[in-house]
């Protein structure tokens, strides 16, 4: 199975966005995921060498991994990926991603 890593899905930076929290450009897409929704983030720079470089969104990440319909369906969803497991909240639910 191809190895997701966060520079394939990489996009020019909002220029409103915060440095911090941020991921590295070679890190999995599963780990940006992760720091996303742990920080109930929608998007977070990308990092080379303490740069920002750009910047991925939620959204397309989760497509990238398959998971493109999730955000939009109601209730919370778990999946597995490369081993990591990812809760995934729809947003109907109360506290959206």
């Amino acid at each position: 199975m191809k190895k997701h890593e966060v520079k394939d899905i990489i996009v020019s930076i909002d220029k409103n966005l915060a440095a911090e929290p941020s991921v590295a450009e070679k890190d999995n897409i599963t780990e940006a995921i992760e720091v996303l929704l742990n920080n109930n983030l929608k998007q977070i720079a990308v990092t080379r060498k303490d740069a920002v470089i750009g910047m991925i969104r939620l959204e397309d990440a989760l497509k990238a991994i398959g998971l493109e319909g999730d955000l939009k369906s109601k209730g919370t969803r778990i999946v597995v990926v490369h081993g990591r497991k990812i809760v995934i909240k729809g947003i109907n639910d109360k506290d959206s991603y």
